[in-house]
């Protein structure tokens, strides 16, 4: 992993997974891949955030992004990562 990239952990505790990151993990599988970005970001999961209330959440590096719908994923990401969005 480059020092520019940032490790993106998807709550996958069963409130965030139920309120939509089951999608979201996906979305952000394919726009890593479709940005040549699949094997150099870290990509993973945790059990719980301690944000239910705030889910789903998702965190790139230090941020911590929630209530994240499905047709945030890509502005999240290109925000994060904008050398692969624009590059």
């Amino acid at each position: 992993m480059n020092a520019q990239t940032k490790p993106i952990t998807v709550c996958m505790g069963s409130s965030c997974y139920a309120r939509g990151n089951a999608n979201n993990v996906e979305l952000i599988q394919t726009w890593l891949r479709i940005h040549g970005m699949g094997d150099s970001v870290e990509l993973g999961g945790t059990l719980c955030e301690g944000r239910c209330c705030e889910g789903p959440v998702v965190r790139i590096g230090q941020t911590v992004y929630t209530k994240v719908a499905p047709a945030s994923v890509g502005d999240i990401l290109e925000h994060e990562f904008p050398e692969a969005a624009h590059g």
